[in-house]
């Protein structure tokens, strides 16, 4: 099925076939930075360390937990072949094979850390939520339990937001949850991130649909459709700016210049993303630009201090 799905491949697929750019220095650090996953590991680390900011939290010991199981996830969902992929993201798929006994020694190395450095603190209960959260986010692209969430309708759309803002508050959160803060300033917190990531994540899933509906994974925009995954993005845009504009009116007064940068730099630069794929971009522009959303929080942080 999937194999006929490749050659009846639409003509709206963003595929290009274009001469190879001589290779530079810069262009192969670009190329590990973004195959490997280290610029989209650091994105969820530098948001996880923005959003513990704003939360009055030390993020320090949780960092490292971040950054690894995002290389292990993605590193894993790029070794095992996909045809949604190569119909995706084309020249990604082309490096990552080339890559990939390189990027199996960055799995193997994150999962090294992730298992090594709770036994070295003793923390059994961060040892048991690694185990629990790479089985679960592993079998998104790997069957392990029989079936890969991936192919589940929708899951490939919800799945990444909602494991990564688990994983940046509960972590954390089950460590420091006593007196660290009430429940409805958690709430509110976990709803603000999951609906950035939300934003991101059906952002790269509009670039996908064609690909995803070609190999039968039934994603939101895929079920929606471009203007109804559009009506949507506004929506969740708009919905975004509220929840930080409410942010604002209630932060303190250490948080409120950083809520105010939020306020403006988030409808300027996802206004803008919004706009931007309105046309078709190159896949270094989801690299870049589109991953480079997760990192506007820590920019606020960093400018509101």
């Amino acid at each position: 099925m999937k194999v006929a799905a490749l050659k009846h491949t639409p003509s709206s697929l963003p595929i290009s076939i274009v001469p190879a750019a001589p290779p530079t220095l810069l262009r192969e650090l670009e190329t590990l930075l973004h195959t490997l996953s280290i610029y989209g590991a650091l994105g969820i680390t530098a948001f996880g360390w923005a959003l513990g900011r704003l939360l009055g939290w030390d993020t320090g010991p949780w960092m490292p937990y971040w950054f690894c199981a995002a290389l292990l996830v993605y590193n894993a969902d790029r070794l095992r072949r996909d045809p949604a992929d190569l119909l995706n993201i084309p020249l990604r798929e082309v490096a990552a094979a080339r890559l990939r006994v390189l990027s199996f020694i960055v799995l193997a190395a994150s999962a090294l850390v992730l298992l090594g450095l709770p036994v070295l603190r003793r923390d059994w209960l961060t040892l048991a939520l690694v185990l629990g959260g790479a089985l679960i986010s592993l079998n998104y692209s790997i069957p392990l339990f029989g079936f890969r969430f991936k192919d589940v309708p929708l899951l490939k759309t919800f799945f990444a937001p909602t494991i990564v803002t688990a994983s940046v508050l509960g972590l954390p959160w089950l460590h420091l949850r006593v007196g660290s803060i009430d429940n409805a300033t958690l709430a509110l917190a976990a709803l603000r991130s999951w609906s950035f990531l939300m934003f991101n994540m059906i952002i790269c899933d509009l670039r996908d649909r064609a690909g995803d509906e070609a190999c039968g994974i039934r994603s939101l925009p895929v079920m929606l459709g471009e203007k109804g995954t559009r009506g949507l993005l506004a929506a969740l845009l708009g919905g975004i700016e509220v929840l930080a504009l409410s942010a604002y009116a209630l932060a303190t007064d250490a948080h409120r210049t950083t809520w105010a940068i939020i306020c403006l730099l988030g409808p300027i630069y996802l206004g803008g993303l919004l706009l931007a794929v309105r046309n078709p971009r190159s896949e270094r522009f989801y690299e870049w630009i589109v991953e480079g959303m997760l990192f506007l929080p820590a920019v606020a942080v960093v400018c509101g201090n």
